[in-house]
Formats: C-alpha cells, structure tokens, sequence
C-alpha cells in the first residue's frame, strides 16, 4: 500500500511539473534550451532517460511502459507528456522532424491508456489524444503551434 501511494504522489507531482512546463513553453514564457534542461530533470525524476526516450521506436516505447505484458498506466502517461513537451520543445527551436517523432511516440503511448484512469488533477487522455493530433496536423500544414 505505501509503495501504491508513492507512486501515485509521484505520478500526481510530476504530472503537475509537466504540465506547467508545457503551459510555460506554449506561452512563450521559456524558451527550448531552458525546456531541455527542465525536461531532462523532470525525466530523472521519473526514472527515465529523455535521450533514451528520444531515441526509442513506438514498439519499443510500449515494451517499456510494459515491462511484465502489462501496461503502468502512470509511467505511461508521465512519458507521453515527457514527449508532448519535448516535441513543443522540438518545434520551437525549428526541429520539424523531431517534434514529429516525439508526438507519434507520445500519441502512441496516450492512445494505450483507458479513459479516466489517472489521478485525479491530471488531464484526460482523450483531451490529450486531440492535442497531439493537432500539433501533428499543424505540422502537416506547415504551421507553427509553438
């Protein structure tokens, strides 16, 4: 039970961190090389390695949220939005291709969980499954959500 409970604190803590940190990055108030070393730390304390992520496939994505077959529901939304907010981070400093690959590895992972079943505070899945999809329309037509 108590290591439950940590773990849905740390899920709940991060998640707000990211969240902030994507609000921040899409109001301009930071820019990418701030967002780098953000995410870097958000990440670690996570347990997770935003290179590592960076460079992963989507199957090998899932195989990591997935260790025993069966899906964290918590590690895989905090990595989806690790990677929605590095894809922001991407485009804003021009790296068209890179935001791309960060969205459809966080699209992926966000279409893996059911809704409503986070913690409480965090946004639905559903919300962001649309967000993402938008940014990666945006790209196609050329336009610069930020």
């Amino acid at each position: 039970m108590g290591q439950t409970d940590y773990l849905l604190r740390l899920i709940e803590e991060v998640g707000r961190t990211l969240i902030e940190l994507r609000r921040m990055m899409l109001g301009g108030e930071s820019g990418p090389a701030d967002m780098e070393a953000e995410l870097q730390r958000v990440a670690g304390e996570a347990g997770l390695d935003l290179d590592l992520l960076r460079s992963m496939s989507v199957d090998t994505l899932e195989m990591l949220i997935s260790p025993t077959g069966e899906l964290e529901p918590g590690k895989c939304w905090i990595t989806a939005e690790i990677l929605a907010v590095d894809g922001h981070r991407a485009n804003a400093e021009g790296d068209v291709d890179g935001a791309r690959d960060r969205w459809e590895q966080a699209l992926r992972l966000y279409t893996l969980l059911e809704p409503g079943i986070l913690a409480r505070g965090l946004p639905e899945v559903g919300s962001r499954v649309r967000e993402v999809q938008d940014d990666l329309a945006s790209l196609d037509r050329g336009l610069d959500r930020g």
